[in-house]
């Protein structure tokens, strides 16, 4: 490991635009995970209502991202089309901060934001994992990768902390939703700086192919086909899709959890969801340091460090004990999210690069759908068996992978 190597990618003017654009997308989408299941559970008192929220979110995702990876290995330009989505969501938080404004937010409301914002983010992400190593290279894409998940883990300790200490200081009393609109005004002004921080950005356009693109639907087809035939690429899919599912569910139930179980209120659970960043921000450090050799060997420890430190978490009624154990979930998540990425990136070929990484974010909206059975799971038998029973699918799915898979293990 050489710290000498952990910002290399910064020193890449190009990159420093990228970051800086990022980092207003990474702001208000952590400051939104927090805000939008406090403001669900106040207006509803219901887990359901937090994994009906997710399932939106998820479900809308799951076309989306399809088409997006197709426009991503179309398109002249991949900036364009991150740029147009960050629009969507900027007026999409612009419209629930008027309705909190004028007293008229309801449940149905967010669930429809969530509808839009889990589309727009799926056909928006193919096109901007697939800019990384346009900006980068494929050399230094360890390293960006590392730092991309560095800053979002900085938004994450400093975003929702922020966020909820504002609420509280803007509560006229417990429950109100007050002062909410705010947040929301300026996420909309984050979504519109990440739009302004990728003009500088400059890549080569995308040669068009001779005789032109095939049809789409063609092309999605062999981007299904590629994938079907490259074993490397299958297995980290679907390796991922399994972590991804039993690692992060529990993000979901953090509000109703922090209220019910720690008796905690806004200002606490935004200082619970910010320290899960610190442990982030110290893992995502770590792997933009480490050379480009035995990543599956780390990534799977750093599953692994995940399933125990949730296990913890869940059987914890202390609030400061649950701080450090997700400060520890934090660190795994790190390695396990940077890694996950790096190698499908490095493995792929250039021409099903957008393809392939819309299967990696379709397994994201898979996931939050799959937090609706989380929620009720969690209303039948309690947040703390559901979080509980999540995390041991994880650790078991690891210790099997360390046993049985060898090839993995392996990967550089």
């Amino acid at each position: 490991m050489s710290f000498a190597r952990t910002f290399e990618a910064l020193r890449d003017r190009n990159f420093q635009w990228f970051f800086a654009s990022l980092m207003g997308n990474f702001s208000s989408m952590n400051i939104q995970m927090f805000i939008r299941g406090w403001l669900v559970f106040e207006l509803t008192g219901s887990y359901e209502a937090l994994g009906l929220i997710s399932l939106a979110n998820g479900l809308s995702g799951l076309v989306p991202a399809i088409v997006g990876g197709v426009i991503a290995d179309r398109a002249r330009q991949k900036k364009h089309v991150i740029q147009v989505c960050q629009g969507l969501n900027a007026l999409t938080a612009l419209a629930v901060g008027l309705l909190i404004a004028y007293g008229r937010l309801e449940f149905q409301h967010l669930f429809i934001a969530a509808l839009v914002q889990g589309g727009v983010m799926t056909l928006m992400m193919p096109s901007r994992q697939a800019l990384t190593p346009d900006v980068v290279g494929i050399r230094r894409l360890a390293n960006a990768i590392a730092l991309n998940t560095a800053g979002m883990n900085a938004a994450r300790l400093l975003m929702p902390s922020l966020a909820g200490w504002f609420m509280a200081a803007l509560q006229e009393e417990p429950g109100a939703i007050d002062g909410a609109q705010y947040i929301y005004f300026a996420m909309s002004a984050l979504y519109l700086w990440s739009i302004v921080g990728l003009l500088p950005v400059r890549v080569a356009d995308r040669v068009r192919p001779e005789g032109g693109h095939p049809p789409p639907l063609q092309e999605l087809v062999a981007g299904f086909r590629y994938v079907a035939r490259a074993p490397v690429i299958r297995m980290l899919l679907a390796c991922n899709f399994l972590m991804v599912l039993f690692s992060m569910t529990y993000f979901m139930l953090l509000p109703g959890f922090a209220k019910q179980v720690l008796g905690t209120g806004p200002a606490r659970l935004g200082l619970l969801v910010s320290f899960s960043g610190v442990g982030s921000l110290i893992g995502s450090l770590v792997i933009a340091s480490l050379p480009n050799r035995r990543r599956g060997l780390v990534l799977l420890l750093s599953a692994l460090l995940v399933g125990i430190a949730l296990i913890g978490f869940s059987a914890s009624n202390t609030y400061w004990l649950s701080v450090v154990l997700l400060g520890v979930v934090g660190l795994g998540q790190a390695g396990r999210m940077s890694l996950s990425n790096v190698l499908i990136q490095s493995y792929v070929d250039d021409a099903y690069r957008g393809r392939v990484m819309a299967l990696y974010m379709m397994e994201f909206s898979i996931m939050s759908a799959s937090v609706f059975l989380v929620g009720m799971l969690a209303s039948a038998i309690g947040p703390q068996l559901a979080i509980g029973l999540s995390a041991l699918g994880l650790v078991l799915l690891v210790c099997f992978l360390l046993a049985f898979a060898p090839s993995y293990r392996r990967l550089d």
